[in-house]
């Protein structure tokens, strides 16, 4: 017999405490783990495609518009590479910080945006040109990018919010109000866009109206994210996309009119077109500017 027996569940007890610490500890350290290597390339690639077609259909429409899948008119043009140009900011961001927040809500900002491009475009194929590779690049990133991005909120379901701070009452109204009110007008621009965008200051068809609906969805949704928990960066981060999405069309307008003289100032729905903007830019900037203060 050793002189010394040590007590088993003296050291069972001992060996289970370890474990648990280490537990504690993995789990602190992945709270805000960082986002794979799948997601971040391709990520990168779509903050790359949106560099090129929103920068190019706002500032070089005649080199960019001609290799566009479809036929654009200018103002077309201006819309979409605003709508591309906004969502830049959230894909650079993601890319930049490499963690669970913000990508916890522009994955599905990602996913809403993508799907329904894709079918809208899929619902009107036959205004694509089928002999550009613009054509079957666009359906390509529109079946990759969804797809990578409904596989990550499913790879990280378990993962709760990183340091989640509750927003005020008031600041869910100023977030909410304005967000879910343009949301619900996405949807009629989805369902009915030939009566929800009768006012805008250039005529656009139902197809064009689909693909813009995007532009109110998405920022609704990521603002529903929010309400019940916000870490500092993803508030910062859809508050800077809103205001993007939010100034740039209003900017472009206004660049369009020196070159074409052809907004007609005296029309209410042009002035209530700018409006949905500004709100979407005001509201984003209250919220970026209120991510200081959830550290």
């Amino acid at each position: 017999m050793p002189a010394y027996a040590p007590n088993t569940r003296q050291v069972n007890s001992e060996i289970k405490g370890r474990v648990h610490t280490v537990s504690e500890a993995t789990a602190s350290f992945n709270e805000n783990p960082e986002i794979t290597k799948l997601l971040l390339w391709v990520t990168g690639i779509e903050s790359f495609v949106l560099l090129v077609a929103g920068v190019g259909l706002l500032l070089f429409p005649s080199v960019v518009g001609p290799e566009w899948p479809w036929e654009l008119t200018r103002f077309n043009a201006l819309l979409l590479g605003s709508i591309y140009s906004a969502a830049l900011v959230a894909t650079v961001i993601t890319v930049r910080v490499r963690h669970w927040a913000p990508a916890r809500i522009v994955l599905p900002m990602i996913a809403l945006f993508t799907t329904v491009v894709l079918v809208v475009s899929l619902i009107n194929f036959d205004r694509f040109e089928s002999g550009k590779y613009s054509t079957w690049l666009w359906f390509l990133l529109y079946v990759v990018i969804p797809a990578n991005a409904i596989f990550h909120m499913w790879l990280y379901r378990h993962l709760k919010p990183y340091r989640p701070f509750p927003l005020s009452n008031k600041w869910r109204a100023i977030l909410l109000l304005p967000t879910v009110a343009l949301g619900l007008y996405g949807i009629g621009l989805l369902m009915a866009p030939a009566t929800f965008a009768d006012f805008w200051p250039w005529p656009v068809d139902d197809f064009h109206g689909r693909m813009y609906s995007v532009a109110y969805l998405t920022p609704a949704l990521g603002a529903l994210l929010l309400v019940r928990a916000a870490a500092a960066i993803e508030a910062f981060t859809l508050g800077l996309t809103m205001a993007a999405g939010g100034i740039v069309p209003i900017v472009g307008l206004a660049i369009i009119d020196i070159q074409t003289d052809k907004i007609d100032w005296s029309q209410g729905g042009t002035w209530l077109w700018i409006a949905s903007f500004a709100i979407l830019f005001l509201a984003g900037i209250g919220l970026a500017w209120r991510s200081r203060f959830l550290e």
